[in-house]
């Protein structure tokens, strides 16, 4: 059986873009740092309602 020669692609996708070549240009965060972002807002949030008497 003779061996097929590799070509292009296949145009299945339809014009998306790979994934791959997208995700070099963004920037990489960890999801552990959102977390603790988040719960540092939140703290400073309580702690200033807390000073300003607006905490209930």
């Amino acid at each position: 059986m003779p061996k097929r020669e590799s070509g292009p692609p296949l145009m299945s996708s339809a014009g998306i873009m790979r994934y791959f070549e997208e995700e070099r240009t963004q920037i990489k965060i960890n999801p552990k740092t959102i977390i603790i972002f988040g719960f540092i807002i939140g703290l400073l949030t309580i702690i200033l309602n807390a000073y300003y008497g607006l905490w209930p």
